[in-house]
């Protein structure tokens, strides 16, 4: 179903299904709205927001803006209610009365749209009811003397470990050579479940649903999951931020305790290959991935919380294309960002991108390793069947791009740089100067009655966490 073209007509109103969460974006009021039938969330500026609630079918688009002059005390054009309500629409955010195959072709369009080569998930199980149980058994492990035990272990265990690293590095060889291959399989399987629910756990206690948990490969290393893309409707950041950082700390409270054990216990060669196997796949595995936010892992989106810069990946790489194209010759405009922003994309643009670029080289050069050491330089014919699946896969997603989508997916390839151009009013030109949304208010003004221009009526949509 195409998106209609609206031309005066009055817009559906918002679906009633959609859950809500006001929220302050760098002190600015905002609504968090979640598709539940695509589990995709949004973020409206409040203003773009009290717009949409008027929507109800029998309001036209001129009638709405005469209503935000008289109620917001600012102009707005019909043309840009319009635009505005086709933008809803499209996203499928109004209520379109769909029947229930349009409402599964939409979820179906909206999983394709999320899939990626290098970010590929399964999900094996909804952990939410037993989440919810297992809140109320280990509640003690979230209270202020918990944080303060768990962050004396992990002191202590650094003290013991720079007094004795001679001991760890054996423990770690064992964990990887010979016998000890067996207990590091068996470790990664236990840390990471344990990781997983204790993502889980915070998001429940901040009161965040989590409905998914499985398996997935990024940038084909396998890993598990869990979906706390609810955190996004937690208010508070510094909570949005405990969520994405719980699995780690478990990581580190389960290191301190297995370095504790190592060094003060000295067990035999079984007991030191199962602590060299826990300590491998809980801190060193979170601070050399997790923690990592070069990668979209925990440490990404604690990133990304704590910038409050929604989409960062998407922007930076926006911001590369651009600066490319700028050294290219080409005239483009630049995207709407603050000069602050634009350093930071950019920067992080380089720096993930440089860091993926050498972490999928490691991964060539250990698999080139894997497969002279056990077929001989004949191994490397493997690498024709794989190089083939991932020029299909390349392919298929081409092909998808290229075809009719359902309505709901039509608008969501917009780059989020430029979506944030539009909700914030930040607007630039070719030469890089800033105009300020202030500016830009002041600058435009109604015909009639000398009202300030509203701010620019969009919104912008997060990512899976």
């Amino acid at each position: 179903m195409a998106t209609s073209e609206m031309t005066g007509k009055p817009p559906p109103p918002l679906r009633q299904d959609l859950v809500l969460q006001e929220q302050t974006h760098r002190g600015e009021p905002y609504v968090v709205v979640k598709d539940p039938l695509t589990s995709r969330f949004f973020r409206l500026p409040s203003l773009a927001f009290r717009v949409a609630s008027r929507f109800d079918a029998s309001a036209t688009p001129e009638q709405l803006a005469e209503q935000v002059a008289t109620e917001e005390r600012c102009a707005m054009g019909a043309a840009e209610v319009e635009r505005f309500a086709d933008r809803m629409e499209s996203l499928g955010l109004l209520d379109q009365q769909l029947t229930s195959l349009e409402i599964e072709a939409r979820q179906r369009a909206s999983t394709r749209q999320q899939r990626s080569i290098f970010y590929l998930k399964w999900g094996l199980v909804d952990p939410d009811r037993m989440l919810a149980r297992l809140l109320v058994l280990l509640r003690p492990l979230f209270s202020r003397p918990a944080a303060v035990l768990t962050a004396g272990l992990v002191a202590g265990s650094l003290i013991l470990y720079l007094a004795r690293p001679e001991i760890v590095a054996g423990a770690l060889w064992q964990a990887t050579h010979g016998g000890g291959l067996i207990w590091l399989y068996a470790a990664t399987a236990l840390t990471l479940t344990l990781h997983e629910l204790s993502h889980g756990l915070v998001s429940k206690r901040h009161g965040a649903e989590v409905h998914e948990m499985g398996f997935m490969l990024l940038y084909f290393m396998p890993c598990a999951y869990t979906d706390i893309s609810n955190a996004y409707l937690v208010p508070r950041k510094r909570d949005r931020i405990a969520i994405t950082l719980a699995g780690s700390v478990c990581d580190l409270a389960v290191w301190a305790l297995a370095s504790i054990a190592l060094l003060l216990l000295r067990p035999g060669p079984t007991g030191t290959q199962i602590l060299g196997a826990l300590m491998l796949t809980t801190g060193y595995r979170s601070v050399a991935l997790n923690l990592n936010p070069l990668i979209k892992l925990d440490g990404y989106y604690v990133l990304v919380d704590w910038l409050e810069m929604p989409n960062l990946r998407q922007r930076s790489q926006e911001a590369i294309r651009w600066r490319i194209g700028r050294w290219l010759g080409r005239k483009e405009q630049q995207v709407g960002e603050t000069v602050r922003d634009r350093r930071v994309l950019e920067s992080y643009g380089w720096l993930s991108s440089l860091y993926v670029v050498a972490l999928l080289s490691l991964t060539v050069w250990w698999l080139d390793g894997w497969l002279v050491r056990w077929s001989g330089p004949a191994g490397r014919l493997a690498y024709l069947p794989l190089a083939l699946l991932i020029a299909l896969v390349w392919m298929a997603r081409r092909k998808r791009r290229r075809m009719v989508r359902f309505s709901a997916t039509e608008n969501e390839d917009r780059s989020a740089a430029k979506t944030l151009l539009e909700a914030t009013g930040v607007n630039r030109g070719e030469s890089g100067e800033d105009r300020s949304p202030a500016a830009a208010l002041q600058s435009t003004t109604d015909a009639v009655g000398g009202l300030e221009r509203c701010e620019p009526l969009d919104l912008d949509q997060g990512e899976d966490r």
